[in-house]
């Protein structure tokens, strides 16, 4: 409990002001440490925000160079595109000499013959049906049957029917339209069940027959297989979309004569990837590299909250940008991963052939401009003629999974930059930790434990300086008081 505070009143002095500027002086250790305590909190947020712009690049190449194929483009070329298109992983020419028939969905319609039951809100009941339990066999996407249940309520409306159909994932579409009292049951997968309909009761198999209409169990089965000639050979597959030679077709119509399809590289398309890829590292390394030379201002620290009040926004901005700027300057753990990057893309990768093994051998090299950084540079030109004359080995070199030994490294340039990039975004962890760490399990945070304890002390210490300069002012102003209560009384006496 705060002693008894006499302000002044013997004095006449403003105690609390001169306690206040004494305090003052006393906090001025206190606000360097905790601009240092803002300072770390900017520096380990800047770290951070690296780390998330290294974890959106490795999901970029992991997206579209982690598998040959992602980058490994192919265009096919169709002399009918109104009957057939496609699209292809690996080279090569396939006829379709005639496609007789295109795949099909089955349905079936039935309708209600009594107009005065053909609303929607109309029940089972109504319709003559009790609860049962009813199962339908559905023809699926790959070709089997699949069985689901329903439970069906006497108090189920025709609305409540369509929904728990559509509603159940069984591979079938309910439809039913109030105004004609039809109801549609469709298979969502094309192509033909051969022993039996597409959509069949298995169970409870008087339900749609009663209460909408059905003259038999089988509720659809014109369902049909796409028929054609492929290099010969008469085949029927359920689905217009199929693949086969490395090809995935789409059956679009029928056709007599001929469709030949050619698959070759599309440059185009991987040109503008390698393209892609530059900017995107580009755009990663030119940030950190502008944070490295960054200017630091040593005499913008950090505001304190006193410093901020007497400061209008606009002038806490300017200052805040220049506290912030130069957090990261020549910082070794940045460095370190920008030269272990530039780094995996330098070097050679090694192969059987040693043809095309370095990304300078097709057309990516390094700007001439020191500073760029290491930024990267295309020749187009270049480019394009490797990947023409020998596009596997391109993209071996850009996307090879291969391994590191003590003699060889195999691993294709895209695979060692995200090694890379891997053991960069690690070291900022053990500095600057990630948003689910808690603050003792990374050097920054230690840091700030240390000092939010150093601060908590100071401030306790404050406390005690300030009621000691109270007291002490107190006790100055009891002595006055005093003193001018015996000069009083003395003075008494001489009267």
């Amino acid at each position: 409990m705060a002693g008894l505070r006499i302000g002044g009143l013997a004095s006449g002095m403003d105690i609390d002001s001169i306690v206040e500027k004494l305090m003052t002086a006393e906090r001025i250790p206190l606000d360097k440490l905790t601009q240092k305590k803002t300072t770390t909190e900017w520096q380990r947020d800047s770290y951070r925000a690296i780390n998330t712009k290294l974890k959106t690049f490795d999901d970029y190449l992991s997206k579209n160079f982690l598998l040959s194929s992602s980058f490994n483009m192919k265009k096919v070329a169709s002399t009918n595109e109104s009957a057939v298109t496609a699209t292809g992983k690996s080279e090569g020419t396939v006829t379709i000499n005639k496609i007789d028939q295109l795949a099909s969905a089955a349905y079936g319609v039935s309708t209600i013959p009594d107009a005065s039951k053909r609303s929607k809100s109309t029940t089972m009941a109504d319709l003559g049906v009790v609860d049962q339990t009813v199962k339908l066999n559905v023809l699926q996407p790959d070709g089997t049957m699949k069985e689901t249940a329903f439970d069906f309520k006497a108090t189920d409306k025709i609305s409540d029917v369509v929904t728990k159909i559509n509603g159940a994932n069984a591979g079938v579409s309910a439809f039913y339209d109030e105004k004609t009292g039809q109801m549609s049951m469709s298979a969502k997968a094309t192509g033909e069940n051969k022993a039996g309909g597409e959509i069949e009761v298995t169970d409870g198999s008087t339900f749609f027959q009663t209460a909408f209409g059905f003259t038999s169990s089988a509720l659809a089965d014109n369902g049909m297989n796409a028929k054609l000639t492929l290099n010969g050979a008469d085949i029927e597959r359920n689905s217009n979309t199929f693949t086969e030679l490395g090809m995935a077709f789409t059956l679009k119509a029928t056709a007599t004569t001929n469709t030949t399809l050619t698959s070759t590289t599309d440059v185009d398309s991987m040109v503008d990837k390698v393209k892609e890829f530059v900017e995107k590292y580009n755009e990663l390394i030119s940030g950190m590299n502008d944070q490295l030379k960054e200017k630091k201002y040593r005499d913008f620290a950090p505001l304190t909250d006193e410093q901020r009040k007497d400061m209008s926004e606009e002038e806490q901005k300017l200052w805040d940008e220049k506290a912030k700027s130069g957090l990261l300057k020549s910082d070794s753990i940045v460095s370190n991963g920008l030269s272990s990057m530039r780094n995996s893309v330098y070097g050679r990768v090694g192969n059987e052939s040693n043809i095309i093994d370095t990304f300078a051998e097709i057309g990516i090299t390094t700007s001439s401009v020191y500073s760029d950084g290491g930024k990267l540079v295309i020749d187009e030109d270049k480019l394009r003629k490797a990947l023409t004359e020998n596009p596997d080995q391109v993209v071996k070199t850009i996307t090879n999974p291969g391994e590191k030994t003590a003699l060889e490294d195999t691993r294709g340039i895209v695979q060692r930059l995200r090694a890379s990039l891997t053991d960069f975004s690690k070291n900022i962890e053990v500095k600057a930790g990630k948003i689910t760490h808690t603050d003792s399990q990374y050097s920054l945070g230690k840091s700030l434990i240390d000092m939010n304890t150093r601060i908590s002390n100071f401030q306790r210490r404050l406390e005690d300086v300030e009621a000691r300069y109270w007291k002490q002012f107190t006790a100055m102003e009891t002595a006055i008081n005093k003193a001018n209560s015996q000069s009083s009384y003395l003075s008494g006496f001489g009267q």
